[in-house]
C-alpha cells in the first residue's frame, strides 16, 4: 500500500500542454494580426518548455520594435542572439507553423496556456508557503505571507482590456441618475455629518483619508462618532473594520454607547442614576450588537496583519465599506532597521495600497508635529503632519481637527475640521461643537469654502482650483438625523 502511494506521487505531472504552447506560437508566427492581438496578453512565464520560452522572448522583442513576426524575421533574430540552434533551428519554427492549420481557435489555445500557467504559479507559491512555514516561527507572519502570495496571483491574473467609451458612459449615467434621484448622492459612504458628507460627497472606495490633530483634540472621538453614526443608521449593512492601537475595545464600545444613547460617559462608568438612562444604554447595546462593526485593539500590529485581517473580513462578509486605523505612528514597522521617516513612508504607501486593493475608503489618524505650537499662526499645514512627505503625497483627503474660534452657548467645545487637501473636491472649513461628556460632534455654524495658498498646503494637486470664500447653509437638526437613527426617537 505504501509503495502504491509513492508511485502515485511519483507520476504527478506539472500542469502544461505542449500542444497548446505550440499552437499559440504557430498562430503568432503564421498570422501577424494574431500576433498584434495576443502577444501583449501573454507572458514568457506562461510557457512551460524552455525552448518555447526562448522563442516567445524573441517574438516579444520583435513586436516591441514594431517589426513583423514571421519565420524569416524570427529566425534572423534568434540567429543574431546565438539562440537559433538552441531552439532546434528553422525546422522547429516550421513545425510550429504546421502544428496549427487555422488560427480560428487561437483564443481557446491561449486560455489553455494561461490556465496551466496559473496552476503552476499556485503550485510554486504553495511550495514557498510550505517552506516558509517550516522556517518561520511566527505563525501570523506565515499567514500574512500566504495570503499575500495567493492574492497577488489573483490580482495579476485579472487583466482588463481596452473598452469602448460607451461601456463607461453607461456606468457614469447610472451614477448621475442615482445622484439625481438621491438628492446629490454619488454612492460614496456617508458618515452621518451632513456638512462633511456634502463637502466630500461621501468617502469613495480606494480613498485614503488622513485625519490629523494634536493630542487631546478629539480625533478618536470624531472618527468613532462617524462609526457610531454608520452603525446606528436604520437598516445599516455597512461593514466597518476598526484598528485601534491606543485604546481597548471596551473603551471604544463605551464611547460608542455613550454617543448613540446620548448618556454621559462618566455616568455610565460610575453608575446610572435612573432607569431611563439604563434603557437608552440597552438600546444602544442592541444597535451595536446588530451592526457590522469589527474592532481589533491589538497594541502591536503590522501592516501585513492589518491587510490580512481586512482581506479575511471582506471574504467572510462579502463586502467591506470602511477601514479605520488609529493611528499611523503606532503601527509596528515591518523593518525596524529603517529610519522613522522611511517607516512612516512605508506605512503610508501600505494604507493607499490597502484602499485600492480592497476598494474601500481607509481613514487613518495621524499625529501632528509640535512645530505648530512654536509659531504665531496656529493654522495647520500639510507640513505639520509628522514625517509628512509620503502622507501628503498618498492621501486623497487630509483634514485637520483643531479647536475653533467661535462661540458655543451650551458649554460644548467649538471644533474646526479643516480639509486642507481634497484630490477630487474643494478645500473647506467645517464647524462642529463637541459634547465631550457624550462623545458627540454636531455640525454648527455654516461651512466655508476657502482659498488656501501654496504656503498653507504646499502642493495640493494640480486638479485643485482656488475658490472664493463663500458660506453654505448648515443643516438643521431634523435633516441631520433623518437618515441616521436617533435613540431619543425610539424611547
Amino acid at each position: 500500500m505504501a509503495e502504491e502511494k509513492r508511485n502515485k506521487t511519483a507520476v504527478r505531472n506539472i500542469p502544461c500542454s505542449i500542444e497548446a504552447e505550440q499552437a499559440v506560437l504557430g498562430a503568432i508566427i503564421s498570422d501577424n494580426e494574431v500576433a498584434v492581438r495576443i502577444v501583449c496578453d501573454i507572458d514568457e512565464s506562461d510557457f512551460y518548455a524552455n525552448i518555447y520560452k526562448t522563442i516567445f522572448r524573441q517574438i516579444k522583442i520583435l513586436t516591441n520594435q514594431n517589426k513583423p513576426v514571421d519565420i524569416v524575421m524570427l529566425a534572423s533574430s534568434l540567429d543574431r542572439e546565438g539562440l537559433l540552434q538552441e531552439v532546434g533551428g528553422v525546422t522547429t519554427l516550421d513545425d510550429l507553423v504546421d502544428s496549427i492549420p487555422s488560427t480560428a481557435n487561437i483564443d481557446y489555445y491561449v486560455n489553455i496556456l494561461k490556465m496551466n500557467s496559473l496552476r503552476r504559479k499556485i503550485i510554486r507559491e504553495c511550495n514557498d508557503i510550505i517552506t516558509t512555514s517550516y522556517k518561520e516561527e511566527d505563525a501570523e507572519k506565515v499567514l500574512a505571507v500566504a495570503e499575500s502570495l495567493i492574492y497577488n496571483i489573483s490580482e495579476k491574473s485579472d487583466s482588463s482590456s481596452l473598452l469602448h467609451i460607451s461601456n463607461t458612459t453607461v456606468e457614469v449615467m447610472e451614477r448621475i441618475e442615482r445622484a439625481y434621484s438621491e438628492s446629490g448622492s454619488q454612492g460614496g459612504l456617508k458618515v452621518g455629518f451632513k456638512n462633511l458628507d456634502e463637502a466630500t460627497n461621501g468617502f469613495m472606495p480606494g480613498q485614503m483619508i488622513v485625519l490629523a490633530a494634536r493630542p487631546g483634540c478629539g480625533k478618536t472621538s470624531f472618527v468613532m462618532n462617524m462609526v457610531s453614526n454608520i452603525a446606528s443608521r436604520k437598516d445599516s449593512k455597512e461593514v466597518v473594520a476598526v484598528f485601534n492601537l491606543e485604546m481597548s475595545s471596551i473603551e471604544l464600545v463605551l464611547r460608542m454607547m455613550s454617543n448613540i444613547a446620548g448618556v454621559d460617559s462618566r455616568d455610565i462608568q460610575n453608575g446610572l442614576e435612573n432607569q431611563e438612562g439604563l434603557d437608552k444604554i440597552w438600546l444602544a447595546q442592541e444597535i451595536l450588537k446588530n451592526s457590522n462593526v469589527y474592532i481589533d485593539d491589538s497594541a502591536m500590529i503590522t501592516t501585513e496583519q492589518i491587510m490580512s485581517k481586512c482581506r479575511r473580513l471582506k471574504a467572510q462578509k462579502g463586502r467591506l465599506d470602511l477601514v479605520v486605523i488609529d493611528y499611523l505612528q503606532l503601527i509596528s514597522p515591518s523593518d525596524s532597521r529603517k529610519s522613522k521617516l522611511e517607516q512612516v513612508s512605508d506605512i503610508s504607501r501600505f494604507v493607499k495600497l490597502l484602499a485600492k486593493e480592497l476598494k474601500v475608503p481607509v481613514i487613518i489618524l495621524s499625529q501632528m508635529s509640535r512645530s505648530i505650537e512654536n509659531r504665531d499662526d496656529k493654522t495647520p499645514k500639510l507640513s505639520d503632519l509628522r514625517e509628512s512627505g509620503a502622507i501628503e503625497q498618498d492621501a486623497d483627503i487630509v483634514a485637520f481637527l483643531t479647536e475653533g474660534e467661535f462661540g458655543v452657548d451650551n458649554g460644548n467645545t467649538p471644533i474646526c475640521l479643516m480639509i486642507a487637501k481634497h484630490r477630487n473636491g474643494s478645500v473647506c472649513d467645517l464647524y462642529f461643537e463637541w459634547d465631550k461628556s457624550k462623545m458627540r460632534f454636531k455640525p454648527t455654524i455654516p461651512t466655508r469654502l476657502v482659498t488656501h495658498t501654496q504656503d498653507d498646503v504646499r502642493k495640493n494637486d494640480d486638479s485643485m482650483q482656488s475658490i472664493d470664500e463663500m458660506d453654505l447653509p448648515v443643516p438643521d437638526d431634523s435633516s441631520e438625523t433623518a437618515e441616521f437613527g436617533n435613540i431619543e426617537d425610539i424611547l
